[in-house]
């Protein structure tokens, strides 16, 4: 039978470290994500309305302009949107644990990177072949 050693405890000690500093890591990844669905989820319900473009009583540069704020609206909104859904992805990645971790070749995604992007599903490497391809 074997007993544990030192080292033993201190490799179990420093995995149980990595483990809860993998867990704050993720708290806090999960409140900044949620925090900004809530911020978009917020402005989504403020810009619901998107305004109507008046036809009548006025000349065709004021019809013209009601139109465009009208597809403005409708851009704006759609962008919003795209970014709840991006920010429910993470979020659900954070309950399944593979948040920061490359949806592609299963690395790391580094820390800057999700700083930068926190929805980010793949590292830089993964995301400029991606693009590439699309092009």
């Amino acid at each position: 039978m074997a007993y544990p050693t030192k080292v033993g405890s201190r490799e179990r000690n420093s995995h149980h470290g990595r483990l809860k500093r993998v867990d704050n890591s993720n708290s806090r990844a999960k409140r900044l994500l949620e925090a900004e669905f809530d911020v978009i989820a917020e402005r989504l319900h403020r810009e619901a309305a998107v305004p109507k473009a008046s036809l009548a009583g006025g000349d065709f540069l004021d019809v013209a302009q009601g139109i465009e704020h009208q597809e403005l609206a409708r851009l704006s909104a759609s962008r919003l949107s795209e970014r709840a859904k991006r920010l429910q992805i993470a979020l659900s990645r954070v309950s399944e644990g593979d948040y920061g971790v490359c949806s592609e070749c299963g690395t790391s995604i580094p820390p800057q990177r999700l700083r930068a992007v926190p929805d980010a599903t793949t590292c830089v490497a993964c995301q400029a072949r991606l693009e590439r391809g699309a092009h």
